[in-house]
């Protein structure tokens, strides 16, 4: 779109270029009085009116230009386009890089702080302002709480039907939000931003970002959604000793705030429990309350303070919380399936090291209840029984926090128990893949996926619950070889072959396609997914056929006879097992059970679909290799030998070493295979084709991880769970695994200043590398339920021997010190420093000498040209200023130049003669088809050269022209034309 203006001093300059007769020659003529006194007074009158006002202009102009158009041919014509440029270019053109219509970027609030009915209908505002867009208007979406996240982008008919960002909500950076906001703006075109919030902002001040939109001409418009925050009382803070020994008592205090007199109630708990309760009489200001207590039981332990108040506005901030960690020593966690304790455990207590003993599948494995424990211990468990979201815990137990774990061999255990592709497979130090010179058998399997519509819901960021499933599939197609065959079947209402039966010879390949596979409606017709999955495999060659039905537990259809159906496979010698999204309760999980037991394959449920990858390499590691080593009755019938390594002194003095050479170590009825990770080390190597580590031990992160892949404790120990120094290697093992204890050079100290923490770390006035200006490394571990990212503040030189650091604490719970010195060894460079708690989201905590909210939203609308808009609807009816332009005028200037210079050098050097003379067929010259005005027609005194008459012949002898003449004496006559003159107006030609 084109834009045209007046620039003031074209309309000048242009006009006294013309005014010169000739170019070149600047001899001025009177007839140019005219068009210049007319230029001159548009000059004085003129207003930004629109450009067709301005059309009169071409009358000064031909007038100016009349003289120079009366030229023909093909330097008329680029004389004639020379004019048309230049009143092209006193219109000032402009192109409209942006178009028609308005951007709206929404800025929409989800922290804690908001209203709970705004945030109830926040998305629906959102979607009226995206239904009341016109022809060319666009809306983006932008998020926030701790931090922004941009929701959409800037869209002329998307309509937003979820949040697909996840924002943490215990915070409220409006900076950051607009910020954002303004990175999703076109500079092109005209935008406003619409801020739904309740303006509390406890990060960065939003006036920077304020200004930076009128810098841009962007308006910050908002539309507050206020809360009632007058006369509340909070808790401020829960001050706790840091570490008490048991049953010391200790005095701590809670420090209440309230904006009115008031009378209230504080309960204090420990560990859930109430050990307190008081009235007490709250004044205006800050209320310091204390409290005596003791306890028996080492390990951490939460205390939380309750206040309760007539009226309180924000209840929020009734609660505070606090740590208390009492001293006893390292303990070992020993996890089992059933609880039950045996010959590790009774080894553990025979050397006085302190053990508790809890079932897998319920004990919570969080940060506060890992708090106690040094070390853990999983004793043949399933990871099954932990699920996901705990062993990401026990693998942030080890890596961030300095834990150890040891892993043990059994049935249930590393590859056999479905720990490949878990979260602990990083951690361990072997590996439990599946090589192909240790397979069991060659395979034929046919997945069958359920692609529903509740296979589109979103659960991990971006990715889809089909997302996951096909990742799934890809995982276990990776696991597979060329001799084996792979089929992939998405069943909605009906089944699609995505891949038929063929040999796994790229497997890349294959799941190029199905990582396509999207969700498109509709249910899962079970009986027709076996159908479609026994057809591909019953043209298969290999001995073992195998299928994998995923299927929604709560949306499984149309299970037909399916009964008859799996007894033919059954027959046929096709197995079948079950992937179910959901728990054993759902309405069809009875039915996949069904389904599952009659095809003799496995059944795995999960309500955590970022748990399907695993389960699909679990079942086909199953089916396609024999993790689980046992001995050979006929060859090994005292058991797999095995032999004790000499690095095994890296761990310490196990039994059975002798002068440094490798011995025999007792052998065992079953271990699981497994294979040594690059950088860990085996101290046991079993004695058979497999050469597996028995025991393996690396450090990972800040902690220890070892691997004991024999049974230590059931049917497969053999001869090890008898053997004299057993007690001496499992217990020299967890030794290992508790290291050392702190180094007492190190003090940390920890408080919390509002939403920040202030860790101050004195060092060893007397440490050897004083001087040196290297620093530890402060390492913050933050609160989750699931792991989180470690935070590594930046450490400053306070002192000689002190160090300080800050970091922001978004959101509720406890978060834990440790320093890390890298230039001494391991068993002395770790450090656990104290803990510190946020008690409630930053959002309540109270706002003394600070601005409302209100407050804020309107310095922001003032800074920026925004306004407070009751009804958002109508911000596509104020549109701030024009799209962004860029001017033509160079292009015309360059253009101009061209064609001037491009007639000039065809008259100089006659270019044009040399071409075929375009033939006018009687239409006038283009001189011809302009106005003329007699009062101003100049007599030129250059008028063009007519042929001369022809003269009377004078001859030598001066006769008369009458007078005969002989033949033979008469001379030619001369030319009509004179070449001369002819010469003569060619010059006088190219001058005009």
């Amino acid at each position: 779109m084109i834009q045209l203006q007046f620039p003031e001093f074209l309309l000048l300059a242009i006009p006294l270029a013309l005014a010169c007769q000739r170019w070149g020659s600047f001899r001025f003529d009177w007839r140019w009085l005219l068009p210049v006194a007319a230029w001159i007074l548009f000059v004085l009158t003129w207003q930004p009116v629109p450009w067709w006002t301005h059309l009169w202009l071409v009358v000064p102009v031909v007038l100016s230009v009349r003289h120079w158009l009366r030229e023909t041919g093909v330097t008329g014509g680029i004389r004639l386009l020379l004019v048309g440029l230049l009143l092209l270019a006193l219109a000032g053109p402009e192109w409209n890089l942006g178009g028609r219509g308005l951007d709206v970027v929404v800025v929409a609030d989800r922290s804690r702080s908001m209203p709970p009915e705004a945030t109830r209908h926040l998305q629906e505002l959102i979607r009226n302002i995206e239904t009341a867009r016109g022809t060319g208007d666009r809306v983006g979406i932008v998020t926030f709480g701790t931090e922004a996240a941009v929701e959409r982008g800037l869209s002329a008919d998307a309509l937003m039907e979820n949040y697909t960002r996840e924002v943490p909500p215990d915070g409220s950076d409006l900076h950051d939000a607009l910020m954002a906001a303004l990175r999703v703006v076109d500079p092109n075109r005209p935008a406003r931003i619409v801020v739904l919030s309740d303006g509390e902002s406890n990060g960065p001040p939003p006036v920077a970002a304020a200004r930076r939109a009128r810098e841009r001409d962007i308006p910050v418009d908002y539309r507050i959604f206020e809360r009632q925050r007058v006369g509340d009382a909070a808790v401020r803070s829960v001050s706790l000793p840091e570490t008490v020994a048991p049953r010391e008592p200790f005095q701590f205090s809670v420090e209440v705030s309230a904006e009115r007199d008031v009378t209230g109630t504080v309960t204090v708990l420990r560990d859930g429990r109430p050990i307190s309760k008081r009235e007490a009489t709250l004044f205006v200001g800050t209320n310091r309350l204390s409290f005596r207590d003791l306890i028996e039981q080492p390990g951490m332990h939460n205390y939380s303070v309750q206040l309760d108040v007539a009226d309180d506005p924000l209840e929020e901030n009734n609660t505070g919380l606090g740590l208390v960690r009492v001293d006893a020593g390292p303990r070992v966690l020993v996890l089992t399936d059933d609880g039950s304790e045996g010959n590790l455990v009774r080894a553990l207590r025979g050397a006085r090291l302190p053990v508790d003993v809890a079932i897998a599948g319920q004990h919570p494995l969080t940060q506060d209840a890992l708090d106690p424990y040094r070390a853990v211990v999983l004793e043949n468990v399933a990871a099954s029984k932990l699920g996901r979201v705990k062993m990401e815990r026990l693998a942030q137990f080890v890596e961030d926090l300095g834990g150890g774990l040891l892993m043990t061999g059994g049935m249930r255990s590393f590859g056999q128990g479905g720990y490949y592709n878990s979260p602990l497979d990083d951690v361990l130090p072997v590996s439990m893949e599946m090589r192909e010179e240790h397979r069991k058998t060659r395979v034929a399997i046919a997945v069958a996926l359920d692609r529903s519509g509740s296979m589109s819901v979103p659960v991990a960021g971006t990715a889809t619950k089909m997302d996951l499933a096909n990742l799934g599939t890809a995982e276990c197609i990776r696991l597979l070889s060329s001799g084996d065959s792979v089929a992939v079947i998405a069943v909605d209402s009906s089944p699609h072959t995505i891949q038929p039966l063929t040999p796994v010879h790229d497997a890349e390949a294959i799941n190029s396609k199905v990582l396509k596979i999207e969700s498109l409606g509709g249910g899962i017709f079970v009986y027709e997914a076996l159908v479609a999955a026994g057809e591909e495999l019953m043209k298969a060659d290999q001995a073992t056929k195998h299928i994998i039905l995923f299927s929604d537990a709560a949306d499984s259809e149309e299970p037909g006879n399916y009964q008859s159906l799996l007894a033919q496979y059954r027959d046929a010698g096709i197995t079948v097992s079950v992937i179910g999204l959901g728990t054993e309760t759902d309405i069809d999980a009875q039915l996949l059970k069904d389904i599952a037991q009659r095809g003799e394959g496995n059944i795995m449920f999960t309500t955590d679909p970022q748990e399907l990858p695993r389960l699909f390499t679990e079942d086909t590691m199953s089916v396609a290799r024999n993790s689980f080593i046992e001995k050979d009755p006929e060859t090994q019938a005292a058991g797999i030998p095995a032999a004790l390594l000499p690095d095994s002194r890296l761990m310490g003095n196990l039994p059975g070493i002798e002068g440094g050479d490798a011995r025999s170590f007792p052998p065992s009825d079953g271990y699981n295979l497994s294979y040594l990770k690059p950088d860990a080390t085996a101290a046991v190597i079993s004695q058979d084709e497999y050469q597996a580590p028995w025991s393996a031990f690396w450090y990972r992160g800040l902690g220890r991880v070892a691997a004991i892949t024999v049974e230590v404790d059931g049917q497969f120990s053999g001869t090890f769970g008898t053997w004299d120094g057993y007690d001496d290697f499992v217990v020299t093992h967890l030794r290992w695994l508790l290291g050392s204890e702190s180094p007492d050079d190190v003090f940390v100290d920890v408080q919390r200043e509002g939403q920040d923490a202030a860790v101050t770390i004195e060092l060893n006035p007397d440490r050897p590398d004083k001087g040196s200006g290297e620093a530890p490394k402060l390492i913050i571990v933050p609160p989750g339920q699931e792991r989180t990212e470690t935070i590594t503040p930046d450490l400053t030189w306070i002192g000689p021997d002190t160090l300080q650091a800050r970091f922001p604490m978004d959101r509720v719970g406890s978060y834990r010190t440790l320093v890390v010195d890298e230039s001494k060894p391991r068993e002395r460079g770790l450090t656990r420093g104290p803990a510190v708690t946020l008690p409630y989201s930053p959002e309540f905590a109270p706002r003394d000498g600070l601005p409302t909210g209100s407050e804020t939203l309107e310095e922001i609308a003032s800074l920026s040209g925004g306004i407070a808009r009751t009804n958002v609807l109508e911000v596509f009816d104020d549109p701030p200023r024009t799209a962004s332009t860029r001017s033509m005028l160079p292009w015309l200037f360059a253009a101009g130049i061209v064609l001037l210079l491009l007639e000039i050098a065809g008259r100089r050097l006659s270019l044009w003669e040399r071409l075929p003379q375009p033939q006018w067929e009687g239409l006038p010259s283009p001189a011809g088809w302009l106005p003329r005005l007699p009062q101003l027609r100049r007599k030129s005194a250059r008028r063009r050269a007519t042929p001369a008459e022809p003269q009377p012949t004078v001859t030598p002898d001066h006769q008369p022209p009458s007078s005969p003449r002989p033949a033979t004496e008469t001379k030619p006559a001369r030319p009509a034309v004179d070449v001369f003159a002819q010469a003569k107006h060619r010059a006088k030609k190219r001058t005009q």
